[in-house]
């Protein structure tokens, strides 16, 4: 007879992990659960509309929706000698202008985006309140700006 101790044993089946896609908190944009931080990942045909998704996917995670009115208008140069570094100072003044003055991103025209730098018209508004979520300042940590298949990608994480 048989022990039946002996007989092979199953491997244990790990249950199935879902890995659900967080939503989009603006058009091309979702934030990225990052430890301790908070972060995006933004996707655009080209790096104009990517910088300009970044900005408002920055503006979303501050704020839960921000509104129609626009009555605020600014004008950014920032130069830099590549376009990661040019995301990282365009969202770093953004965030600046939202600090100080209450300026609340909402759209933005650029007359020039290249890696000399950038110049664009900022359409916004001022908003009194302090925002729900404070956002301390943009990192270089994991940052990440490319192009992809389907046009460029971008990945930013920020100080909470």
């Amino acid at each position: 007879m048989t022990d039946p101790r002996d007989a092979p044993v199953a491997p244990e089946i790990a249950p199935e992990v879902v890995s659900e896609t967080p939503p989009e908190i603006a058009p091309g944009v979702r934030e990225l659960d990052h430890t301790a931080d908070v972060g995006i990942a933004v996707t655009a045909s080209e790096p104009t509309e990517l910088f300009r998704r970044a900005a408002l996917g920055m503006a979303r995670l501050m704020r839960e929706e921000t509104g129609s009115e626009r009555s605020a208008e600014r004008v950014v140069e920032l130069p830099a000698d590549s376009l990661d570094l040019l995301l990282v100072r365009w969202l770093a003044e953004l965030l600046y202008l939202d600090e100080v003055e209450g300026f609340v991103f909402e759209d933005a025209a650029f007359v020039q985006l290249g890696d000399g730098g950038l110049k664009a018209t900022v359409v916004g508004r001022i908003e009194a309140e302090i925002p729900e979520r404070q956002l301390k300042g943009v990192t270089y940590h994991g940052l990440r700006l490319e192009p992809d298949a389907g046009g460029w990608q971008a990945r930013v994480i920020f100080d909470i």
